[in-house]
């Protein structure tokens, strides 16, 4: 896909397809398209700062009881494991940072394990779900938001 396609309508349907194949859970499948969803959508709006067309990759894999989601892009260099977490404590007319980050922080929740990396000019953003046999997620890890694995 690129950054000028309707992504979403393509990745929820794969990801879907996807889910049905490795009998996946709704609740898993909707894990996984609602961080697809926001991870291409900040690429996309956010990423690039011009019009041309650009390469956005995605694969999604499972092995031993994990979804693994790799998304491959060129965009302007963002590491979300660096994003500060949302003042959900703080009334919004009190908060000091700008508003926003609710969808990383999602990602970062829902989420078993994320890993960055810059290489060759890309953001590679490597997503770890793990599932129970019965399809449902496992639970979740011990800390709040997602880890990094090596």
């Amino acid at each position: 896909m690129t950054n000028r396609m309707n992504c979403f309508k393509r990745v929820q349907p794969e990801v879907e397809r996807f889910a049905a194949a490795h009998g996946l859970s709704p609740r898993c499948t909707f894990h996984l398209t609602l961080c697809l969803d926001e991870l291409i959508t900040n690429i996309i709006s956010y990423g690039y700062a011009d019009f041309d067309e650009h390469p956005i990759d995605v694969t999604i894999t499972l092995d031993k009881g994990c979804v693994f989601v790799r998304i491959e892009d060129d965009a302007a260099p963002f590491n979300l494991l660096e994003a500060p977490p949302p003042e959900l404590e703080v009334p919004l007319d009190e908060r000091t940072r700008p508003i926003g980050g609710m969808g990383i922080h999602l990602v970062k929740s829902m989420m078993d394990g994320i890993q960055y990396t810059r290489e060759n000019g890309k953001n590679i953003l490597l997503l770890r779900k793990c599932i129970c046999d019965d399809g449902a997620p496992a639970e979740p890890p011990s800390q709040q938001g997602g880890t990094t694995w090596q």
